[in-house]
């Protein structure tokens, strides 16, 4: 990989619609999908295989996959929790899916039903399945650096489920502050070790602003050597099973930083800057994000 060039993966369809009091159309998400694509954005989460009852927003996750306008290049995934979202996936004709596992017993228990210990027996099965259909796999740890129900997660427990998800043969590696708990110091130490084991396998951070500390987490993240972020637009995101969850680091307020850090992103701020804007009418208030509203006064200089 190109150590001077950071990929942000978009997860505002998934991660920052899910927490949305009203339903997005399925109209709606593929013009926004299309605009990512144009603004630069090659890693799309498109939607989760998650029941409808529970999470109402993602319950057109199989019309938005049939209605995909794919190209060539952009990488549209889906995030599964179990067995049966993969079997879903799978029929709606994705190639990338996300299959994730909590590193606390309480949030997984919340999140997918299971204990950690069958978590662990159902992501080997999760995997299994998806590589059987030539299905890229992505394996993610959630609430990696502190569980709002456990407290501290302990490094030894995530670095466990880092060797377990490797065993696997996971493609890429993910690690979730779901909480935003995490601090740079923490962050920094942990991934580094992390970024180790993983060798050649593509390590991915997802990071939660909760405590207004997932900036400086990437920065230190990008000191440990990550190099791929998941992030979205206008800052929105949030676990409907975490008490307290607020949104992702903003896709336009990752990149700005990345590149005045010396990075390259390959993204149009600008045009991500009015998705967000568009958004903000639609909702009738603003998102968590600062850059949007930035560029959205003309006047002010953005170096």
């Amino acid at each position: 990989m190109n150590t001077n060039k950071i990929i942000l993966e978009e997860q505002g369809l998934r991660d920052g619609f899910q927490t949305l009091e009203q339903v997005v159309p399925t109209e709606k998400k593929l013009e926004y999908i299309d605009k990512l694509v144009a603004a630069g954005m090659t890693r799309i989460q498109v939607a989760s295989f998650v029941h409808p009852k529970l999470v109402p927003q993602m319950a057109d996750a199989e019309a938005v996959c049939s209605q995909l306008d794919k190209k060539d290049g952009v990488i549209y995934s889906g995030l599964v929790l179990n067995l049966k979202g993969v079997e879903r996936g799978i029929a709606a004709g994705l190639n990338h899916l996300a299959c994730s596992i909590s590193a606390s017993d309480t949030h997984s228990q919340k999140n997918a039903r299971l204990t950690l210990g069958e978590a662990k027996k159902a992501f080997k099965k999760m995997v299994s399945l998806a590589r059987q259909n030539n299905i890229t796999v992505r394996g993610g740890i959630q609430c990696a650096f502190g569980c709002r129900y456990e407290g501290k997660i302990e490094a030894d427990r995530v670095l466990d489920m880092v060797d377990h998800h490797l065993d696997t043969e996971i493609d890429e590696l993910a690690l979730a502050d779901s909480t935003g708990m995490g601090n740079p110091k923490q962050l920094g130490e942990l991934m580094e070790k992390v970024v180790e084991k993983a060798g050649d396998i593509p390590v991915i951070l997802h990071l939660h602003n909760t405590e207004n500390k997932g900036y400086s987490n990437f920065y230190a993240a990008t000191e440990a050597g990550v190099r791929i972020f998941d992030t979205a637009f206008g800052g929105l995101g949030g676990c409907p099973f975490i008490k307290s969850a607020t949104g992702n680091i903003a896709t336009e307020d990752t990149a700005h930083t990345a590149h005045q850090m010396g990075y390259e992103t390959g993204l149009d701020i600008g045009k991500i800057a009015e998705i967000s804007m568009e958004l903000e009418t639609t909702l009738g208030h603003k998102l968590p994000g600062q850059l949007y509203q930035l560029i959205d006064k003309k006047e002010i200089k953005i170096i």
